[in-house]
């Protein structure tokens, strides 16, 4: 099945105006970024709905259906043009100019380096079909340390599908041309582009017919190649017309660039062609070769757009593989305070040094009077918890005593601090057994709960909290 039509995120409960990035376990409500805050346990961060303090899970979509294979296709083409296309235009260029230089002479002497060519090319045009594949904006170039893995056998396929395809054209051509001497025969296979190309073979309808039909089954026996690395699996016809009814529409997106590409590629051939006649030591071969490759690296990114986007249709890729987030990398509005130096706050809000201190010393105050009250609402007082400032005792009993009373948002934020301001003392594991049972029994939030219970099994094993957290934990999980 083809990826979905794109369509906007969804809008947020909260803020009708705004996208959505999550939803929540709890209340279940579409969440936009002002409305999802980050939370930190130890190393782990987690983000939790503002409204009822639930876990806030990132909301996914298909990649077709955040930016379609058309709206991508312009970066695919410019990719030769780009930091590690160029780089990797240059390395392939220079590889294939250096063997090309050594394929003079008669024919026998020359299979070696044209063989050795040959697969430096398909070699590289599959590993870049491979990387556009995964969305890496690097060039996946292959690393040639093994002779047979790295470089026959990719020349072999791509020679195998790219002549198998068009196996009836050049079986006309074979009819239309005239015998040829050895030294012929080696000038053919050096250019292969405008021998196939000539004009009186073009002139026959039959071999042009021939032509055009191995030109729309190419890009789809090269993709076929690509995902199953046998060329007698891409020349079966069947998987080619398989991959059109997966892609769908952008089939014929696909084929008519490929054609563009043909006519581009045929035209850089005849620049190649005088580039060649330049009388410079081996710069125009090198000019040559870069020119040529130019229509391959781009061709190659296109495919690598294809399976990207139709990675799951194609049996390419699972489809988990294929969601991203709504929003992307946009994070949410509420970061958590750093533990160490200063702590963030509001720019209305009154000096740390100032105010804030003397309410913490405040509810310190309260709490060693085991004042609830007083020590609840001086806790719910403070813009930010000052982590730095009160002991994990106390944000302890705050934790404990809000819970009592039914403040559970409050119980969360209190208990996360307490293990977080001193994850190595004691009370850290018996914080993170409230704050998993509040979570799990109070909030509805089962999966946050096993994954506190999870957290703490890893993070204190030989502790009274691991074995409760241990008995509380289903088998499965």
């Amino acid at each position: 099945m083809a990826a979905p039509t794109p369509t906007a995120p969804p809008s947020c409960a909260g803020h009708p105006d705004a996208a959505a990035g999550w939803r929540c376990e709890h209340c279940e409500a579409l969440l936009c970024p002002a409305c999802v805050e980050t939370r930190r346990m130890g190393t782990v961060e987690y983000s939790v709905c503002t409204g009822c303090q639930g876990t806030a899970n990132v909301l996914l979509r298909h990649r077709g259906a955040h930016r379609s294979l058309k709206a991508r296709l312009p970066e695919a083409l410019r990719f030769p043009f780009t930091g590690p296309g160029l780089q990797a235009l240059v390395a392939v260029s220079l590889g294939l100019a250096v063997l090309r230089s050594f394929a003079v002479g008669v024919l026998l002497i020359a299979v070696l380096p044209l063989t050795l060519a040959l697969g430096v090319f398909w070699a590289a045009f599959f590993a870049l079909v491979r990387g556009a594949a995964r969305g890496d904006p690097e060039a996946d170039t292959p690393g040639f340390t093994d002779l047979v893995r790295d470089n026959l056998l990719p020349g072999l396929t791509g020679l195998g599908v790219t002549v198998g395809v068009f196996l009836p054209a050049l079986v006309r051509a074979g009819t239309l041309l005239p015998s040829a001497s050895s030294d012929e025969t080696l000038a053919r296979l050096t250019h292969p582009v405008e021998t196939l190309g000539a004009p009186a073979l073009m002139a026959d309808p039959l071999y042009l017919g021939l032509w055009v039909l191995g030109a729309l089954w190419l890009p789809w026996a090269l993709l076929v190649a690509t995902m199953t690395r046998s060329a007698f699996t891409a020349l079966n016809p069947l998987r080619a017309l398989a991959c059109i009814r997966a892609v769908g529409r952008d089939a014929r997106v696909v084929t008519g660039v490929f054609l563009l590409l043909a006519f581009e590629h045929s035209v850089l051939h005849g620049v190649a062609h005088a580039v060649l006649q330049l009388p410079i030591l081996f710069v125009p071969r090198l000019l040559a070769e870069a020119l040529t490759c130019l229509a391959p690296f781009a061709a190659a990114n296109v495919l690598g757009l294809v399976l990207h986007v139709h990675g799951d249709a194609l049996g390419y890729l699972p489809a988990r593989d294929l969601l991203e987030p709504v929003l992307g990398n946009t994070a949410p509005a509420h970061a958590p305070p750093e533990l160490r130096g200063p702590v963030p706050l509001d720019a209305s809000a009154p000096t740390p040094d100032a105010v804030q201190a003397e309410q913490a010393a405040e509810l310190a105050a309260a709490v060693e009077a085991r004042d609830v009250a007083k020590a609840l609402a001086l806790y719910r007082g403070l813009p930010v918890p000052p982590r730095l400032k009160l002991s994990p005792s106390h944000h302890l009993f705050v934790g404990q005593a809000s819970a009592v009373e039914g403040d559970f948002p409050l119980s969360v934020k209190a208990l996360e601090a307490a293990a977080d301001t001193a994850p190595d003392e004691p009370t850290a594991p018996r914080a993170l057994v409230l704050l998993a049972r509040v979570q799990g029994e109070k909030l509805g939030n089962t999966a946050r709960a096993e994954e506190i219970y999870r957290y703490i099994l890893h993070r204190y094993p030989d502790t009274e909290a691991a074995r409760f957290a241990h008995a509380r934990l289903s088998p499965a999980a």
